[in-house]
């Protein structure tokens, strides 16, 4: 026993002796990170790494060890060696691997400088000032920002503008506007909270153990806007100037799964920085000891409003240009929250190299991150912490302002989209603060802190979406229902119903009965209460067994049917209706049968089709009694797009593309006297009308949806 503490004891005192040696001990940093980069990495973990290096920036100053194989910098010495043309060297470590789409590498997540210059050359006249200066492109900048202000004013007296940002922060790929609509905003809305943080480091620390990891250590997908960026890349005739039109021209190296993988990144990188700068500015602006800088803001563009036709070109960069207090806001909400406060990790070129005196071996972990490089130096940045616009109109300092100034990184790898973001943010400002003043609403409670993710960074109230992750749509005719729930991140069913919904007249409990469910709740009471709101939708109540928690515990759960205006389109007639196939099955006691239960809604411009394998058994001496089992359900979505016609929004389950499509039903329905109980013949397969109702002379029928995904106009 005491030969085998000596040994322990022996090793233990070589591994110490060889990290007192290594050449980072040498520079200042707790004792521990001489020896273990846990601490880090529980910082990280538990979204702390921004401050724990700041505060260790605080005490030990600009140069600081956090790990046996890695330090933090923040002066501009450190600056301008990392990134810049001394940095050309410090290739990116693999944590950028993570930003990889479709397992292909993009710009932003190549390593080495090569790949990267490369892959520039391809796009990065599409962020040049020029392009973005462009007629079209400056006009579609104003209808954006002019639509984010309508939607503002159309929400009553307050609104959560980071919702409303999406729609006004990206880099839209087929031009500036391919992405400009309503039904758009789901995408958006995907990429904004896509982010895992805890899911994401799992991955990058123990990448050899990632394609074991269930489901629920996988970090959010996002099946949309994949959809969406894969048939862009595949366009014959792109938006010229446009991102997949510089990516797809026909001289690129870059193959269809390329183009849409550097498409799906540079969408994310716009939401990542402008929409989130943005939040953090007006959230300043909009404070009531802030209101001064607000006040100034307001004066010098009511001042300039004579500049506001311009039209775009060079003449409209020089209108921007002439408002120094709109530049001076801006660059002071990035200096206090950068889009990206966190560490920008590069590696030690071979041969070593020295920052601020200290020599680096190479393969070493070095960074800065701009919420320290803001704020370390009260020299430059008196007050650090307060947000003070009038610091950027200061002659006095100026240069040495804008050199540590570091919220879109620097050199050949700083961020290729800058001048997109800073155009766009300046005329939404100016949009905004022309015509408004905006406060802090009395009822925002969400927290404002900066919240990490890997690099980026956003509101602690706004990590994760204020409405439920399934994309759900309920139709109800008269007394019968359909409903579908597609969960967002994977695509697949979350819950799939149809059935009665029965209501007493003089009561305002209601009870949804189960014949085709994908959860098999055939036999669960699900009754829920109903009472208005004051905007006319009607909120339900009511408590069910959690069949998706383990032990199906019984919860209260909540949900708004809201009453959507429809449009006068023409699509099936105007008639709304459910059908169903496979419904009228008798049983003789002792028997058991296997039936297909098909359900098809059908409202205005939406359509759905459900189908499940069903085995029904009737027990011997339970005359009454029949129990259901039920298989996976397959499912079909239709929408209806304006100069387009009906449009398949989702096929799902096995068979799907077998479903019935809305063309096939309209043979059936052209008639136009059928009514409850009549059968109509759909595919060869006999329908039974549960509930039909003309539309046409109706304006309005309730939807549930759980998602701001307003029907086309």
């Amino acid at each position: 026993m005491l030969t085998l503490w000596l040994a322990s004891a022996f090793i233990l005192s070589i591994f110490f002796v060889q990290r007192l040696r290594e050449p980072t001990t040498k520079l200042p940093g707790p004792w521990y990170t001489r020896f273990t980069s846990l601490v880090i990495k529980y910082q990280e973990f538990t979204s702390n790494r921004r401050l724990y290096i700041h505060r260790l920036h605080l005490k030990y100053g600009s140069a600081v060890r956090i790990a046996p194989n890695e330090a933090s910098f923040a002066s501009l010495d450190a600056i301008r060696e990392i990134y810049a043309s001394g940095g050309s060297g410090y290739d990116k470590t693999e944590l950028y691997d993570l930003f990889s789409q479709f397992g292909i590498k993009t710009m932003f997540s190549t390593l080495e400088k090569y790949d990267h210059s490369q892959r520039k050359r391809e796009l990065a006249d599409r962020y040049a000032m020029t392009n973005i200066l462009r007629d079209e492109h400056v006009s579609a900048i104003k209808d954006r920002a002019r639509a984010f202000v309508s939607r503002c004013v159309a929400s009553g007296n307050s609104v959560d503008v980071y919702v409303r940002f999406f729609p006004s922060s990206h880099a839209s790929p087929g031009g500036l506007r391919s992405l400009d609509s309503d039904k758009d905003f789901a995408i958006m809305e995907e990429l904004t909270y896509h982010q895992s943080l805890q899911k994401n480091l799992l991955q990058y620390y123990l990448p050899g153990l990632a394609p074991y990891f269930p489901e629920c250590l996988i970090p959010r997908r996002s099946p949309i806007t994949n959809e969406y960026v894969l048939k862009m890349a595949a366009q014959q005739s792109p938006t010229p100037h446009s991102l997949v039109g510089k990516l797809g021209r026909k001289d690129s190296p870059l193959n269809h799964e390329q183009i849409a993988a550097e498409t799906k990144d540079h969408m994310a990188a716009g939401i990542d920085t402008t929409g989130d700068g943005l939040c953090f500015l007006m959230w300043e602006l909009s404070q009531p000891h802030n209101m001064v800088f607000q006040e100034k803001l307001h004066d010098e563009l009511r001042t300039a409003a004579s500049l506001d036709d311009g039209d775009g070109t060079a003449e409209g960069k020089t209108a921007l240009d002439r408002l120094p207090y709109l530049d001076a806001v801006i660059k002071e909400a990035l200096r206090c929250a950068p889009p990206i406060p966190m560490s920008f990790p590069r590696y030690v070129p071979s041969g070593g190299k020295s920052i601020e005196g200290y020599f680096l071996p190479e393969k070493t972990i070095v960074s800065c991150q701009p919420y320290t490089v803001h704020r370390l130096d009260t020299g430059v940045f008196p007050e650090p912490d307060r947000f003070n616009p009038d610091r950027w109109m200061e002659e006095t300092g100026a240069t040495e302002r804008n050199r540590l100034f570091f919220a879109f990184s620097t050199g050949g790898r700083g961020c290729t989209g800058r001048n997109l973001a800073m155009v766009e943010m300046k005329v939404l400002l100016r949009e905004v603060y022309r015509r408004f003043r905006t406060a802090v609403a009395p009822d925002m409670d969400g927290s404002m802190d900066i919240d990490d993710q890997i690099i980026s960074s956003r509101p602690k109230g706004q990590t994760q979406p204020a409405f439920e992750n399934t994309d759900t749509l309920v139709l109800s005719v008269d007394s019968w229902y359909v409903d579908l729930r597609v969960h967002r991140a994977s695509g697949a069913i979350d819950w799939a119903i149809a059935g009665e919904r029965l209501q007493d007249k003089d009561s305002n409990e209601v009870l949804f009965t189960h014949e085709l469910d994908s959860r098999n709740s055939f036999g669960v009471a699900d009754c829920g209460s109903f009472s208005s709101l004051p905007n006319g939708d009607e909120l339900e109540v009511g408590v069910m067994p959690r069949s998706d928690v383990s032990g199906a515990p019984v919860s209260e759960y909540e949900e708004v049917w809201r009453k959507l205006l429809f449009r006068r389109t023409g699509e099936s007639g105007g008639v709304s209706f459910v059908l169903e196939a496979g419904g009228d099955v008798k049983l003789e006691e002792g028997e058991e049968k296997e039936v297909v239960r098909t359900f098809i809604g059908a409202i205005w411009g939406t359509y759905i089709v459900l189908r499940q394998r069903q085995v029904l058994a009737r027990p011997a001496g339970k005359a009454k009694t029949i129990i259901r089992s039920g298989g996976e359900v397959s499912a079909r979505r239709e929408d209806f797009v304006r100069g387009v016609g009906f449009r398949t929004k989702y096929e799902i389950g096995p068979g799907a593309d077998e479903l019935p499509a809305v063309q096939d039903l309209e043979a059936s329905l052209s008639r136009g006297s059928l009514s409850p109980g009549e059968k109509v013949v759909v595919l060869g397969e006999e329908y039974v009308v549960r509930a039909l109702e003309d539309l046409r002379g109706e304006t309005e029928r309730y939807l549930q949806l759980s998602t701001n995904e307003p029907m086309d106009d």
